[in-house]
């Protein structure tokens, strides 16, 4: 799957202190004993850490 660069257009505003710039969003895939999980996480572009860890 392709990354794409945040548009502001395209997210919903939640009220958080970080705006959203220099973020995008791409898969993660974690390897564990069980198998290994994809998902898609907002990162920074500078340093690719993750910006908000979703839960689900």
């Amino acid at each position: 799957m392709a990354t794409k660069p945040n548009d502001p257009d395209d997210t919903a505003q939640t009220g958080d202190d970080q705006s959203g710039e220099g973020t995008f969003e791409t898969d993660v895939s974690e390897t564990d004993d069980e198998g290994t999980t994809v998902r898609q996480a907002k990162v920074k572009e500078d340093d690719l850490s993750e910006v908000k860890k979703d839960n689900s």
